[in-house]
């Protein structure tokens, strides 16, 4: 299953080098920990809507470089 999404993770890997540390994190902690945005919040000292407004960003931005790309 590990290698199922390989080639995405490739490609996505050096996009998700362009996003800030702190929104690198919060995308780890929901699609690779599974954590909801209220534990990623209480994880990282945020809360819930800023987590949410912060996914909804970055998704937009990687949407946006992968088109780019």
């Amino acid at each position: 299953p590990a290698f199922d999404h390989a080639d995405e993770r490739c490609d996505l890997s050096p996009l998700l080098s362009t996003l800030p540390w702190r929104e690198r994190r919060i995308l780890h902690l929901r699609f690779v920990e599974g954590l909801t945005q209220s534990e990623i919040a209480d994880r990282v000292g945020l809360s819930q809507m800023h987590v949410s407004r912060l996914l909804s960003r970055s998704l937009a931005e990687l949407r946006t470089l992968a088109g780019a790309s």
